[in-house]
This record gives C-alpha cells, sequence and structure tokens, in this order.
C-alpha cells in the first residue's frame, strides 16, 4: 500500500511538473508576442529635414534592391508613420504612409540621389524590375532565374518606375529609371492612372493606361527613357 503511495505520489509529482512547465512556456510566448507587438505599434518615427527645408518628413523603409550594392530608402510624411502606415512596394500598396521621395544609397560608398527633386508629391506607387520580360504586375518576387548552380534565384533590379502624383492633384506622371546609369525621366505626364504595366522585353516596358476615359497602351524603350509605340484600346 505505501509503495503504491509513493507511486501515485511521484506521477502527480511528474503532472504537476509537466503542468508547470507548459504554463510557463505559454507565458513566455505571450510575453515575448507582447513585447514584440509593443514595440511596432510603439516605434514613433524620428524627424528628418532636408536641407533648408522647414516641413518634417521621416523614414518609411529602407530595403536592399535586389542584386545590386543599392539600399531603397522611401520618405514619407512623418504624420502618416505615427498612423502605422508602411510604403509601397507595388501597385498594390501596403499600409497608410504618405511617401514622398524615394533615396538610392550607395551602400559601398555612401553615395546616394534622390530620385523626385523635392518632396511635394505623393507617391502613389513603386516598382523595381530585372531586365527580363515577366508578368503583369509585378514585384522582384515574381522573377526567378537560374544561377551558376542550377538554382532558382531572383534575378537583379536594373530598372525603376515611379507614378507621382501631378502637381493638378488629379492626374500622375510616370518616373523611369535606369539603376545601372542613373538616368531616368517622365516619360508619361498628366495621365489619369495606371490599370497594368508588364517587362515585355529586357528593355522594354509595356504599360496599359487611362487617357481621357481612354484605355491606351504604351510600350516604352527604357534604356532611351522612350515611348515607342502607342495605341488605343477598343473596348466597344
Amino acid at each position: 500500500m505505501a509503495e503504491r503511495t509513493r507511486v501515485m505520489g511521484r506521477w502527480l509529482l511528474w503532472i504537476f511538473a509537466g503542468v508547470g512547465l507548459l504554463a510557463a512556456a505559454a507565458v513566455i510566448f505571450i510575453a515575448a508576442n507582447l513585447l514584440a507587438w509593443n514595440s511596432r505599434q510603439g516605434r514613433d518615427p524620428a524627424p528628418i529635414q532636408g536641407k533648408g527645408a522647414t516641413e518634417t518628413f521621416a523614414v518609411a523603409e529602407v530595403n536592399p534592391l535586389t542584386g545590386t550594392g543599392i539600399n531603397e530608402i522611401v520618405i514619407a510624411t512623418e504624420e502618416s508613420i505615427g498612423r502605422g502606415g508602411g510604403g509601397s512596394y507595388s501597385s498594390s500598396g501596403r499600409g497608410n504612409a504618405d511617401e514622398r521621395n524615394v533615396v538610392l544609397l550607395d551602400k559601398a560608398t555612401g553615395a546616394s540621389r534622390k530620385l523626385l527633386a523635392d518632396n511635394s508629391r505623393r507617391i502613389a506607387a513603386r516598382y523595381y524590375l530585372p531586365a527580363l520580360a515577366g508578368p503583369e504586375e509585378p514585384t522582384q518576387d515574381d522573377f526567378q532565374i537560374e544561377d551558376e548552380k542550377g538554382k532558382q534565384v531572383k534575378p537583379p533590379s536594373a530598372y525603376y518606375v515611379l507614378r507621382v502624383a501631378a502637381t493638378d492633384g488629379k492626374s500622375e506622371d510616370v518616373l523611369i529609371g535606369d539603376l545601372k546609369t542613373g538616368r531616368q525621366a517622365f516619360v508619361l505626364t498628366g495621365i489619369d492612372g495606371v490599370e497594368r504595366l508588364w517587362m515585355q522585353s529586357p528593355t522594354m516596358l509595356g504599360l496599359l493606361m487611362r487617357q481621357g476615359r481612354k484605355l491606351q497602351y504604351r510600350a516604352i524603350d527604357i534604356p532611351a527613357l522612350k515611348i515607342i509605340a502607342a495605341r488605343p484600346v477598343d473596348i466597344g
């Protein structure tokens, strides 16, 4: 009888110890997630200013551009980041950040350049594209190539496209640039909006846009920064 009582006591001890360990693990897990959540939600943006500027902005995102030595630094209004907004990497966008500029930083030398002359206009969407034909509405994750070992990897970013609100606040301008040469230009200005874009060839961007309540197709030679085909799209 005494032996049976001792065995039952040991079993109860092990059960209580196991329950205690599970409870402690659960508490640690919950606490860690709460701390991570609070750190994300409670992080206030540090205000920054341009040279001679009075309005304050903040860094919304810092993203490495695939296959390059460049970091993309997204500048947004301080108030919009305070609302918990994020940036938009493609046309769908993420969060509510009022993006106003993009700075490209050479990580090796520290040299930098901004893509827009000032921070007065909102960026509706931004794209980084490889010199490779690919799907519509692309992000870098949509492209895959094989390296020398036969492994599927992302191709390096070669070009960028920014859709920027025009000064009238109603239309859009489309900035296209070459990461390697640094050449860029507003190839499309004053359009109503962009429905789709895609890499048609390693050097050509295809684009479906709206202008004057009409659908239009454009093909753009990116290295040359010029439109090489423009056709209406008849919807009947």
